[in-house]
């Protein structure tokens, strides 16, 4: 029997949230058993399984917390060295951005750090093991820290990720983006269903996480379906950076 326990401090308990969702899929189809618990201070989720899966969940596993590490506790990492809170649209966006970026090459760095044993205390790893990778983290940021006034002006953190743009190349030459519930749905060429990437930001709104999106794919033009009210950030921004037709539906 294979068993390991994932924890996390509370207040970061969206990640070990992702690693759940990450790992319920691949336990109902091999019948293993999962189970929570909530300590004073940390969030834990164990599970087991039939060591006939052990390697299988181990992957898994490690892709999970790895993503978690370099996803959101990059987020983490970021708004902490520059000194921002989660309350302002564009910042949020363009943090987010910063996050996504090279995000793969930081995985294969991580997912070679993270050992699947039987205890996974994933801020043990950001706090203790990601000294290197955190430095590379640090020298992007300098980038937007050594022009702080770019974070002071809306307009000028849509000229950013404009640049930022600029050397993306283009995944589709049409997006459309449909609202519903509390959720939205990419679909590219043929109505063709995209897998859509995440931010791990730990209060992330869906406008936020579909403009992260929107700006990684970098398609031509985007269609917007919706039945209720967009917020005119996510208006405004998306209409200065894409060619954009927003069409209401019931």
């Amino acid at each position: 029997m294979y068993e390991a326990t994932v924890s996390v401090v509370k207040e970061n308990n969206h990640l070990l949230d992702y690693v759940k969702g990450q790992l319920a899929p691949c336990l109902k189809e091999i019948d293993g058993v999962s189970c929570e618990l909530d300590e004073r201070f940390r969030s834990c989720y164990s599970l087991a399984c039939s060591d006939t899966y052990r390697f299988q969940v181990q992957r898994k596993l490690n892709d999970a917390v790895s993503q978690a590490l370099t996803l959101g506790y990059k987020n983490v990492y970021v708004r902490d060295l520059l000194g921002l809170d989660s309350d302002n649209f564009y910042k949020n966006v363009l943090v987010n951005v910063i996050c996504v970026f090279d995000n793969d090459y930081d995985r294969q760095i991580v997912s070679r750090l993270v050992e699947i044993d039987q205890n996974v205390c994933i801020d043990g790893y950001y706090n203790f093991r990601l000294g290197a990778v955190k430095k590379k983290w640090s020298d992007i940021i300098r980038l937007v820290s050594d022009n702080l006034y770019v974070l002071s002006d809306n307009s000028l953190i849509v000229e950013f990720l404009q640049y930022l743009l600029e050397s993306t190349p283009s995944k589709v030459k049409v997006l459309s983006v449909s609202f519903e519930g509390d959720g939205f749905t990419l679909y590219g060429s043929g109505s063709k269903v995209l897998e859509p990437a995440i931010s791990l930001a730990k209060s992330a709104t869906v406008e936020e996480e579909a403009m992260l999106n929107i700006l990684s794919l970098k398609p031509q033009r985007v269609k917007i379906y919706h039945s209720n009210p967009l917020s005119d950030d996510f208006v405004q921004m998306l209409s200065a950076l894409f060619s954009t037709e927003y069409i209401e539906v019931e």
